[in-house]
């Protein structure tokens, strides 16, 4: 029954695009999905040794059907419709997570354009390519709702605000208007991104980029005196708590905010909430298009910024390391493009699966919390991906039949040309 309930899933989160495609671009979806899974690479090769029970085709038969499959999909209008169906879930103030990631390519010998990324952890340069990934936060976790591939090398790229705006375009063909906050870390920390996210009416909050130094952001206070950003602050305004889940303990947070214009012709007010927790050297700076009246509207931009560790980078982070999306090795930039999209929804059916198995009495609540019993580990899409591949196994191992299952049977026998004669007989 177990195996039975995860193969219905993938069937029913399918049947949503059985409009966008054919029956065979049907069944080539459900396996590009359930190979990523179950071989945790997005390496073509890979995802057709995990279908090899289905159908009797060679590997390299198997790949070129996927490679050129990949191409006719309409993965970015399946990828609007999923986002269409989720605008009731998006209100003003649901937190969407922008963050700019990028895949490094090491050795990318016959890879096109690849170009120029800047890894912002590590600090370092490097070759690949760049994307946008919007992850929409819900209340136990986060889901990909979009990602968008490009690269240095495009014709038509012109700057990363530009590729945002795409991205924005996008969301507008889905809703029919802007829904959300956009959460965007300090790197967003630009006038140009500013001015997009007012142009376009979308509620945003930035992390500000606090230790400029003499080269501090100037604002504008409410009497229209230049100010520079970190000069604003007095006395202490509010206080909320933040639990810190690695070392098991609640920090106090103190809060500050202030209104604030960035340009004095054309004044568009904005809010400026500074937060210094408990422990940290330097505090966090959040310019908002929030209005911000009280503590608890403080808090709140402060408290959904930073569970973005926990929806988006948890996300992102899943699908780098445990379903090896930086190995793929297409050649072509519009078929790395296209799989990238794969992710999305792959992502998206794990995150259904996630939100049924946190549901008490559920069939996949009761199969999973008998699956991490033994490793003593939470239910996150993590174990829901060692569950699902788990689960197929056994049904691999029950139902299938290889070629080898049966031993073939003993030749006849025959006696042998020389005879031993010390050999009784």
């Amino acid at each position: 029954m177990g195996t039975y309930q995860i193969s219905a899933e993938l069937h029913n989160f399918c049947r949503t695009f059985e409009k966008d495609l054919t029956k065979p671009q049907m069944n080539r979806l459900k396996e590009l999905i359930h190979g990523i899974i179950r071989g945790k690479k997005a390496i073509l090769s890979e995802v057709a040794r995990q279908n090899r029970g289905k159908q009797n085709k060679t590997i390299r038969k198997q790949v070129q059907q996927y490679s050129d499959m990949l191409l006719k999909l309409p993965l970015e209008t399946m990828a609007i419709r999923k986002m269409a169906g989720l605008k009731g879930a998006v209100t003003a103030g649901t937190p969407l997570y922008f963050d700019l990631v990028d895949i490094t390519k090491k050795y990318h010998r016959g890879m096109e354009r690849i170009g120029n990324t800047w890894n912002g952890s590590e600090g370092i340069p490097g070759r690949g390519y760049e994307m946008v990934d919007v992850s929409l936060g819900l209340e136990r976790g986060g889901m990909t709702l979009f990602r968008h591939l490009y690269s240095t090398e495009n014709l038509d790229y012109g700057s990363q605000v530009k590729e945002i705006e795409k991205v924005l375009q996008t969301m507008i063909s889905a809703w029919g208007e802007m829904r959300g906050t956009a959460f965007v870390d300090s790197g967003g920390d630009n006038n140009r991104l500013i001015e997009l996210f007012l142009r376009y009416e979308m509620g945003f909050a930035i992390r500000m980029n606090v230790n400029r130094g003499a080269m501090d952001r100037v604002v504008f206070d409410e009497r229209g005196d230049r100010m520079k950003m970190m000069e604003l602050w007095g006395e202490t305004q509010g206080v909320t708590a933040w639990h810190d889940a690695g070392k098991k303990k609640r920090k106090l947070v103190r809060l500050q905010w202030r209104r604030v214009f960035m340009d004095r012709k054309n004044p568009v007010p904005l809010w400026l909430v500074r937060a210094h927790r408990e422990g940290d050297p330097d505090p966090c700076v959040f310019l908002t298009s929030r209005t911000i009246t009280d503590s608890s509207e403080a808090a709140r931009v402060y408290e959904q910024y930073f569970q973005r560790g926990g929806k988006e980078e948890a996300v992102f982070k899943c699908h780098k390391d445990k379903l090896g999306m930086e190995k793929v090795r297409l050649c072509s930039f519009e078929k790395t493009k296209q799989l990238m999209l794969i992710y999305v929804l792959a992502d998206q059916f794990l995150a259904g699966l996630h939100e049924q198995a946190l549901q008490a009495g559920h069939l996949l609540y009761t199969f999973l919390t008998a699956f991490v019993q033994g490793t003593q580990r939470k239910i996150t899409k993590w174990a829901i991906i060692d569950f699902y591949d788990h689960a197929w196994s056994i049904l691999e191992r029950d139902f299938l039949l290889f070629k080898n299952r049966f031993r073939p049977p003993d030749g006849a026998y025959r006696l042998p040309l020389f005879f031993n004669l010390n050999e009784k007989w």
